[in-house]
């Protein structure tokens, strides 16, 4: 067994023919861009892209495959010269006879599954060359497609609000699948929640969590990942530790403080502000605004529909470490990112395993301490509500401060 550094949500931005797949997602996001960051600066092993099953991105991945830059696994998944495997999957919006809404991810061993799952969803779908589109199906039969066409699917950003199943679907997952959510593995937090958030909610004790990153830009990925002990880095393998079957599972999440999510707290757009009152808080304690002038935050909602006092977490779940990503760290210059990746290799070896002495003489001292206050999770915290970011509330340094995120439109859900 070895442990993989695995993220399952990143989305393409342009096709090979530099048409728009994913709409607020970068430019650069191509295919090549996706594999050649986890490759060359994330450092990760498997990442899931979510956008396969759109008509241009399934063509690309049919040039690569005969280009030799991909090759398909016996077990599930596409290699990129024995170092990269990617997970194909789509994400996909289903919509509920209440009209609640929510968004899957759906994931598939091989690309003749893919195709079929395109080919069926089609019928359901307007626009197939882009992604995240409305399926005009309930959650429940998508996942009967999906399961037919020899996928798995996952709620995705499970509990953000606008499009998501506790967010703006159900109050219980139960509602939505009815008896398939047995044939449901696994559920992605989001980046406003985290394992103790949703262990507040006794249904979800036999789902694997996982913490993925929605990446809509290049390096925005892997800035929620996870760590899965498996034999190998293939469909097969990810399957049976979704389902923590046979040694295999998720060994540890790692995950931003849900603080720095764009939805933790609930905020009035009257007001212009975060509530501040102790939650779950469902409408402005100041102007009273509620409904579309209220936007309900990820903790007020879940302690709203919460049925356990304090979370539980069954003996499975793995622990859950925060992590500050490098580009919210104060101080921080493009040019010292750049110095920390060509000597320790990738993000993940900054955040985790660089030595503190050694990062010292490349970015020096008030940097290095504030990357090791982030790594210990000690770094003070604004929160984030109402589609805006938390931040890091201290001052940086004086010199070129990296931007919190890449300033290019942006619609993302967590």
């Amino acid at each position: 067994m070895k442990d993989f550094f695995v993220d399952l949500h990143v989305h393409i931005g342009r096709n090979g023919q530099g048409r728009p797949v994913k709409i607020t997602a970068s430019e650069r996001l191509t295919f090549a861009a996706v594999i050649r960051e986890c490759l060359m600066r994330k450092g990760l092993d498997l990442v899931g892209i979510v956008d396969c099953a759109c008509t241009g991105v399934l063509q690309d991945m049919r040039v690569l495959i005969d280009q030799g830059e991909l090759m398909e696994l016996p077990e599930g998944g596409l290699r990129h010269r024995d170092r990269v495997t990617v997970v194909a999957g789509a994400e996909v919006e289903a919509v509920e006879e209440s009209g609640g809404i929510s968004h899957h991810l759906c994931f598939f061993p091989y690309l003749r599954n893919l195709a079929e799952f395109s080919k069926v969803m089609s019928r359901y779908i307007t626009n197939m060359e882009l992604s995240s589109q409305r399926c005009g199906l309930p959650a429940r039969e998508l996942q009967a497609v999906t399961l037919s066409t020899g996928g798995i699917l996952i709620p995705a950003h499970a509990f953000t609000p606008h499009k998501s199943a506790y967010g703006n679907a159900c109050q219980r997952l139960g509602d939505l699948f009815g008896p398939s959510l047995q044939k449901v593995p696994a559920l992605e937090l989001g980046l406003s929640a985290d394992t103790s958030l949703a262990d507040h909610l006794g249904e979800l004790e036999g789902l694997t969590y996982l913490s993925n990153s929605d990446a809509h830009s290049p390096e925005r990925i892997g800035r929620e990942y996870n760590v899965i002990r498996m034999h190998a880095a293939n469909f097969r393998e990810l399957s049976l530790a979704l389902h923590r079957t046979a040694g295999r599972g998720v060994v540890a999440n790692y995950g931003l403080d849900p603080r720095l999510g764009r939805y933790h707290r609930s905020y009035c757009l009257a007001c212009q502000a975060p509530v501040q009152a102790p939650p779950p808080v469902l409408a402005c304690p100041t102007c009273g605004a509620s409904g579309k002038d209220f936007v309900r935050g990820v903790l007020d909602r879940v302690l709203s529909i919460a049925d356990r006092d304090a979370p539980h977490s069954p003996s499975h779940r793995p622990p859950y470490h925060y992590q500050v990503p490098l580009a919210f760290v104060p101080g921080l210059t493009r040019a010292g990112l750049d110095r920390l990746l060509q000597r320790f290799g990738s993000e993940m070896a900054v955040l985790h395993q660089a030595r503190p002495e050694e990062m010292q003489a490349l970015v020096g001292r008030p940097v290095t301490r504030s990357i090791m206050l982030a790594r210990e999770g000690r770094l003070p915290l604004q929160t984030g509500g109402g589609g805006h970011y938390g931040k890091v509330a201290s001052r940086p340094p004086r010199g070129e401060q990296l931007p919190l995120f890449p300033t290019e439109p942006d619609q993302e859900l967590n």
